[in-house]
């Protein structure tokens, strides 16, 4: 799951006063193919050519309202994530947004290139017990530099999402304050490896300044992180693994993400032959 923490109106495409107003069904592919944009139209082929790949077919995407999901729907804060499941007899790629009934590009891809890296082996860790939230803050952690670089690959440009985050984050911890010390760390830590040099430098001053605890637990990120290629997929499984064990996080195990997707298949299939 990936959890966005900052909300910003650029790159929205919205339809007419009409179906702001009215629309509940998730847009289609081919909806959102029309109305958002040529790099989410590339991550889209991107998707259909890595499922092809995998499972001999394709898998269409969908994009829904986060409010209409019993899991999401009464979250405070934004959310923007997407899993598979079944649509009208089909296996779908259901993306949950924020905005909807307006479409995010650069969210859209985002979501859909969190599933291609899947498929190409940057296998994601879960806890035992489950704990989403902090799932979400390492995994995207050790995600979100390759994910950057396919979404510049295909035409989108997240630097300015990054650093509006790094802003946040800098008048967030400009005061003193209580705060989980882990999970910012986390969250902190993702922003830093991503962000522009200027952004680096004033919220590492901020953190030196307000936060001394949470800044010692960054660096000790940071520097793990240095020692792996978080580019390629086997040392970034091996990142997390590693981050897991010398922050003392508790058990977790890799998971198998394209299970779910094969098992998707199957029950879908079984379905519609009966």
């Amino acid at each position: 799951m990936s959890l966005s923490h900052m909300s910003r109106s650029i790159d929205i495409v919205l339809l007419s006063d009409k179906i702001i107003g009215d629309r509940i069904m998730p847009f289609l592919e081919s909806e959102v193919r029309k109305l958002t944009d040529s790099p989410t139209n590339k991550m889209i082929d991107l998707w259909h050519e890595m499922c092809k790949g995998k499972f001999n077919r394709s898998i269409e995407i969908v994009v829904e309202n986060r409010r209409r999901h019993p899991q999401f729907r009464s979250t405070p804060h934004e959310v923007n994530t997407a899993f598979p499941t079944s649509y009208k007899a089909r296996a779908v790629l259901s993306i949950w947004v924020e905005s909807f009934p307006g479409l995010r590009p650069m969210i859209i891809s985002h979501e859909i290139g969190h599933w291609v890296l899947k498929l190409q082996g940057f296998r994601g860790m879960f806890r035992r017990p489950r704990d989403f939230f902090l799932e979400g803050l390492l995994n995207s952690l050790a995600t979100h530099p390759p994910l950057y670089r396919l979404q510049r690959q295909v035409g989108h440009d997240p630097q300015n999402d990054i650093d509006a985050r790094c802003d946040h984050y800098r008048q967030l911890f400009s005061q003193h304050g209580r705060a989980d010390d882990l999970t910012s760390a986390l969250g902190l830590a993702d922003d830093l490896m991503n962000c522009s040099f200027k952004n680096r430098q004033q919220l590492e001053w901020t953190l030196s300044k307000n936060r001394v605890n949470t800044q010692r637990l960054v660096e000790r990120i940071l520097n793990i992180a240095s020692n792996y290629d978080l580019y390629d997929a086997e040392s970034n499984v091996a990142f997390r693994r590693t981050l897991v064990n010398e922050m003392k996080l508790g058990n977790w195990v890799s998971s198998d993400d394209l299970k779910p997707i094969k098992d998707l298949i199957l029950e879908v299939g079984r379905k519609t032959s009966q």
